[in-house]
Parts: C-alpha cells; sequence; structure tokens
C-alpha cells in the first residue's frame, strides 16, 4: 500500500493583485493619453474656427489684420 502523498500544482488563471494592479494603471494611462488627445485636437479646432469667425469680422476694418489670422488659424497649435 503505498501512502505516500504528492501535492497538486493549482495554478490560478486570475492575476496577482500587483500585476493587475499594473495593467489597471497602464490601460487607465493610455485612456487617459487617448482622452486627453482627443481634447487637444477639439480645442485646436475650435481656436481655428474662431480665428477663422473673428478674421471675417475685422476683414471690412482691418484686411491686414484678418490676413494674419487666416494664416494664424492654419499654422496650427502654437508651441
Amino acid at each position: 500500500m503505498n501512502t505516500a502523498v504528492s501535492p497538486l500544482s493549482f495554478e490560478s488563471n486570475t492575476p496577482s493583485p500587483a500585476r493587475a494592479g499594473g495593467a489597471i494603471r497602464t490601460w487607465g494611462a493610455r485612456v487617459g493619453k487617448s482622452i486627453w488627445r482627443v481634447l487637444e485636437v477639439s480645442g485646436q479646432a475650435r481656436a481655428q474656427r474662431h480665428l477663422l469667425d473673428f478674421a471675417n469680422e475685422c476683414e471690412r476694418l482691418q484686411p491686414n489684420l484678418a490676413k494674419e489670422l487666416r494664416a494664424a488659424s492654419r499654422q496650427g497649435p502654437m508651441s
């Protein structure tokens, strides 16, 4: 009669809390960057529309300013 006991290896498919936390932080960082990029693009488009609207308002009285505003709207974001 054999009474030897061997331990069974139970490997869980669930990640350890440290790995899960790291994965959540990585996912959160990616989501945050994506949201920030959408906000940047949206803000740039809005600023461009405002510049063009202002250029149209200035056209009659200050054509040089209107020309500069249109040029600035085509340049994109300032650094």
